[in-house]
């Protein structure tokens, strides 16, 4: 873990320990404020797990000396995917103050209510999707050659269903009956996007190395993806004059919303495509770096932006903690137990 190491592992427990008592404060406040920004704070930090894991299936299918520049980055992400179940444990806690299909929301169909949306298949779903990834990074990190690219090539093929759950689930259900049959497609690009700029952000690139710029065009093309997916999505509920999905963005009409919006659109599509447009920038690691760390901005913004407007402005600050605990809390773990799969998962790219 190259980018924090300089932080001693106690001052990173222990200011996680610091803004984790913040959320509880907050929960004998306001409980569904805190749940709201400790998902929000979840989520941000888990696809930048599992992005990893997806780039890390991708390039073993592919190779490419991209992979291996960003290896440093990715390893210790991966091998922090099974604190997934324990940070997931206050999610599945706050299911009573998160999701209204608890309370027998009548724009809910009793049926659905009934057989897919309710605690104990919520919680198993959620688990499996873990697990499932778990499992991935472990096998990914013993295994090599054909068998790896095997193994890679499933992984995909279970992320695909798994998402396609877990974006229901964790974000869309918030506000049933609200639908979108591109989310999960949406929430897969994010997390490429965010493994991506969290890569080329604390990586130890070459000044020179003429495959950096692999990295910034991929980065690119997510980008585009996400810029392009969305957009469409806006356009096929807006102008298609569908009023129970419009209800949705009016509500993140009403500041400080659209701050966030602004911001999350700025700094995740605006910038990065001018800027990754030019072959210097998107060649220099220095610059990469900046707008790496830009697009993560963005895109902590982002998911606010998606689970907070239901529950208050106030659900901005246990946010806010949220990032801070969870954040400092995995780099912790990336600076201490997930180096050994680093030096393990290192000869898997290298091929």
């Amino acid at each position: 873990m190259t980018g924090a190491r300089w932080i001693p592992k106690a001052a990173l427990f222990g200011g996680a320990a610091v803004a984790a008592a913040g959320v509880v404060t907050v929960a004998l406040i306001d409980p569904k404020a805190a749940a709201a920004g400790w998902l929000a704070g979840f989520a941000f930090w888990s696809q930048i797990l599992i992005g990893s894991l997806l780039l890390l299936m991708i390039h073993r299918l592919t190779s490419g000396r991209w992979g291996d520049i960003i290896a440093p980055a990715l390893a210790p992400a991966v091998a922090s995917i099974p604190l997934l179940l324990v940070l997931a444990v206050p999610l599945f806690v706050a299911i009573p103050a998160l999701y209204p299909w608890l309370g027998h929301d009548p724009a809910i169909k009793p049926d659905v209510r009934s057989d897919y949306l309710n605690t104990p298949f919520f919680i198993i779903r959620s688990v499996i999707a873990i697990v499932g990834w778990t499992v991935l990074a472990i096998a990914l990190s013993r295994m090599t050659g054909r068998r790896g690219q095997l193994v890679a090539a499933l992984g995909l093929v279970f992320h695909c269903i798994a998402i396609s759950s877990i974006a229901i689930d964790w974000y869309l259900s918030l506000e049933a009956p609200f639908t979108s049959s591109s989310f999960g497609a949406s929430v897969a690009i994010v997390e490429l996007i965010a493994a991506m700029a969290w890569a080329v952000l604390i990586s130890p690139q070459t000044e020179g190395d003429e495959n950096v710029g692999d990295l910034g065009a991929l980065l690119l093309a997510f980008v585009l993806g996400i810029t392009y997916i969305d957009f469409m999505a806006v356009l096929v509920i807006w102008y298609g004059d569908l009023p129970h999905e419009e209800v949705w963005f009016v509500e993140r009409l009403i500041s400080p919303w659209p701050v966030l919006a602004a911001g999350a659109f700025v700094l995740v599509s605006v910038i990065p495509v001018f800027m990754l447009m030019l072959s210097r920038l998107r060649k220099s690691p220095t610059a990469l770096r900046l707008i790496g760390a830009g697009v993560l901005i963005g895109l902590a913004l982002y998911d606010a932006y998606l689970i907070a407007p239901p529950f208050g402005s106030f659900a901005l600050v246990p946010w806010l903690l949220s990032l801070i605990a969870i954040g400092l809390g995995l780099l912790g773990w990336m600076q201490s137990g997930a180096q050994s799969l680093l030096h393990r998962m290192r000869p898997a790219h290298v091929q």
